[in-house]
């Protein structure tokens, strides 16, 4: 069955890329980047350590640029990390002129965590742990790397201890290796889910059908610098301290 929420993406991008092409591509170690015809340009988790071991790790390397957005968008489908990225990077360089209003670059505070919530955090989000900790009861991080005595468990065990999670924080990069449709089955009483991360698609029409609330991503500021950024195998943290992205947050409740 073809992954609903990425259908619902490719099906609004496709609406909104008109006769854009892809004008450049960076596939970085931290990141990957597109730009369109416009000169917006998105962002994308490049999954580095789950790539292909040969010198070649994007087939199609060399005939990227100059083809449609369309056709790229498409790319979101597949099972294939790097290709996934780089239509994701492409449908949000397509967004950036559509944002909806933000709500702030801080979600937490939206959040109104208590001494009673249990949080469960899919994806390690370093810089928010310690002020996540401080704020609730107990917060669950399902990672591939477990650390019980750090709060980090399994991903086998997030079809089990979600569902008693009040809020749930999960990372965008679930859309690209597609898990996040199989994850939010599994969300039960949460009455806040955010999708968060640089890749994180703010579409909120397009998570209509999902339990969803809020939608943490990034406009781009300097376009230039973002670009060399993830050329030069930059992250989060060096794109934020240059100034070339913002932090924003959307709502995306019905």
């Amino acid at each position: 069955m073809m992954n609903s929420t990425i259908e619902n993406l490719v099906e609004k991008g496709m609406d909104l890329a008109g006769d854009q092409t892809v004008t450049d591509l960076r596939v970085g170690l931290g990141y990957t980047a597109a730009e369109v015809s416009n000169k917006d340009v998105g962002l994308a988790y490049t999954f580095r350590n789950d790539i292909s071991r040969t010198c070649t790790a994007v087939k199609q390397a060399g005939g990227i640029t100059g083809r449609t957005a369309k056709e790229l968008i498409e790319w979101m489908r597949t099972d294939d990390l790097l290709s996934s990225s780089i239509g994701l990077a492409t449908l949000n360089a397509l967004l950036q002129p559509y944002f909806p209003k933000s709500l702030g670059s801080d979600f937490l505070p939206l959040l109104e965590l208590g001494p009673d919530d249990r949080v469960g955090m899919v994806g390690f989000f370093a810089p928010l742990i310690q002020s996540i900790r401080r704020r609730c009861g107990e917060l669950l991080i399902f990672e591939r790397q477990t650390n019980k005595a750090k709060g980090l468990v399994g991903p086998e065990e997030i079809r089990f201890r979600i569902p008693d999670c009040t809020v749930v924080i999960l990372s965008a990069t679930t859309l690209i290796n597609k898990t996040f449709d199989e994850i939010v089955k599994y969300v039960g009483r949460a009455r806040e889910v955010v999708l968060l991360g640089p890749s994180a698609p703010l579409l909120p029409d397009a998570f209509e059908k999902t339990p969803v609330t809020y939608l943490g991503g990034v406009r781009m500021i300097d376009r230039e610098k973002s670009l060399k950024i993830v050329s030069e195998g930059g992250g989060t943290q060096r794109l934020m301290k240059s100034g070339s992205v913002e932090k924003m947050v959307v709502s995306s409740k019905k």
